[in-house]
């Protein structure tokens, strides 16, 4: 597999805010429903049923981040850009349930503008 041979990269939760203000490409690979209800600013959301047909828009040329709900259909969908010749993918640690925790708390404490819509803790 390729956690096995050291080749998956992933980020975490705390590292998204600056991602994000730095204008990364992040996918969210959640449904449509799931996205509506709280997504990161500025994420594409491409569901990982529909990642396949949607690669046009899916850049080869700059860093990937992927996230879902937990981290699992991200970590799927990593593992198949991979194979589709994408080799600067991430998965994002923890998922946006883990973004909405760490985002919601560091929002609350520093006073700060929310990097998403809404937070989702379920």
């Amino acid at each position: 597999s390729n956690l096995l041979e050291g080749t998956f990269k992933q980020v975490y939760v705390g590292q998204v805010r600056e991602l994000v203000e730095q204008g990364a490409f992040i996918v969210d690979v959640r449904e449509v429903n799931e996205y509506a209800q709280g997504h990161i600013k500025d994420a594409k959301n491409i569901p990982l049923s529909e990642i396949r047909d949607r690669l046009s828009e899916i850049p080869k040329d700059r860093p990937v981040y992927l996230h879902c709900r937990s981290a699992q259909r991200s970590y799927n969908a990593a593992l198949a850009l991979q194979h589709l010749g994408y080799d600067n993918v991430f998965n994002v640690a923890g998922g946006f349930m883990g973004i909405s925790f760490y985002e919601y708390y560091n929002d609350k404490v520093l006073d700060r503008e929310p990097i998403v819509t809404e937070y989702n803790f379920n």
